[in-house]
């Protein structure tokens, strides 16, 4: 009695996967394989919507960049509101040399973001960027994480303004000079 018992288990066993396979195997086999672009690219709606939320709640006036061309790809955006953790809006973009660069607006104090965030973040010098107040930023450099190795760091006594990213400095400089309070 133990063999049949066992036959019938691995039976119905064989028969629920074949169940569950065969669908599987016919959605792999309609949907076509999709060689499409690996980034996601955020929607402007989404966009929008979510920047709307970040002023209306954050503590400090919420920058975004405006008059990107669209070779520049939005692959990111959110906001954290103070609470145990100092607020941030983050927003980050594909560059058209394929680099990177996002926005960090916090309350954090820079140092303290800083050893958070990039703990080799070392003073290189100073940025002049026209169209911002104030039109000189701190510029720092590091290794580590590998993906923003340049910072552009604006002190305003509520908040922070960091441009980070591994573009080119140049890339940053103009995503620096695009930053508005409304869009």
């Amino acid at each position: 009695m133990p063999k049949s018992r066992l036959r019938t288990t691995v039976r119905d066993m064989v028969l629920s996967l074949a169940a569950i396979g065969v669908p599987i195997a016919l959605v792999f086999a309609i949907e076509p394989s999709k060689p499409g672009d690996p980034v996601h690219v955020i929607d402007t709606a989404s966009f929008q919507s979510t920047l709307g939320a970040a002023r209306q709640s954050e503590p400090f006036t919420v920058l975004a960049p405006a008059g990107l061309p669209s070779s520049w790809r939005l692959t990111s955006a959110d906001y954290q509101l103070a609470g145990d953790t100092a607020a941030v809006w983050h927003v980050g973009y594909l560059t058209p040399s394929g680099g990177y660069v996002s926005l960090e607006q916090t309350t954090q104090s820079v140092n303290g973001y800083l050893a958070d965030q990039h703990a080799d973040a070392a003073l290189a010098g100073t940025a002049q960027i026209g169209g911002t107040t104030p039109a000189t930023w701190q510029r720092y450099t590091g290794t580590t994480p590998s993906a923003l190795r340049t910072m552009l760091v604006s002190v305003d006594g509520k908040v922070n303004v960091l441009v980070t990213g591994s573009a080119p400095l140049a890339e940053l400089e103009q995503f620096a000079a695009a930053l508005r309070a409304s869009s």
